[in-house]
């Protein structure tokens, strides 16, 4: 098995393990809203950045679909973005919150530079790995507020305030 393959098993295998074990029961819709939604905008931004030739993935699931890593984009980020809402201290200081986002941006960043340097999954051509986190930062921002919004439209008990 090549390394590229087992980095992509893994990151199933880490993502179907930890998501039944660290998304809380009574949390569960804003757990889908929040990986739905970044799946989204990753779908949307791996296929321009493809496009536009920023970054190749030369070995990917899909290659005759899509020029995108289905792994990293539709599963292990979403599932990270997913983390990092749900568990975002948003009654904490300012300078946690700060040390909060650095960490999974720093801890994406590093895995996007290693699989870029050890691995065909990533090659970067008109990109480097400090824009990618600055990306990262901004979905994992996109998303977190986005649920936010959303579920501010419910009341105090649980239903939606303008049915339609």
């Amino acid at each position: 098995m090549s390394v590229e393959r087992a980095i992509l098993i893994l990151a199933w295998v880490i993502c179907m393990t930890l998501m039944p074990i660290l998304v809380p029961k009574n949390r569960i819709r804003q757990a889908v809203l929040l990986f739905l939604s970044t799946q989204l905008i990753t779908w949307v931004l791996s296929v321009m950045f493809v496009e536009w030739g920023f970054y190749e993935n030369p070995i990917r699931e899909f290659p005759a679909a899509s020029g995108s890593n289905f792994t990293n984009n539709y599963l292990l980020f979403p599932f990270i973005s997913t983390m990092f809402s749900l568990y975002y201290p948003n009654s904490k200081s300012s300078v946690l919150k700060w040390l909060f986002q650095a960490r999974f941006v720093i801890a994406i960043g590093t895995y996007c530079a290693l699989i870029s340097k050890y691995s065909n999954l990533l090659e970067y051509r008109h990109f480097n790995v400090y824009f990618h986190m600055l990306v990262i930062w901004a979905v994992l921002n996109i998303t977190r507020k986005y649920e936010g919004w959303f579920f501010s439209k419910e009341g105090s008990s649980g239903k939606v305030d303008n049915p339609v």
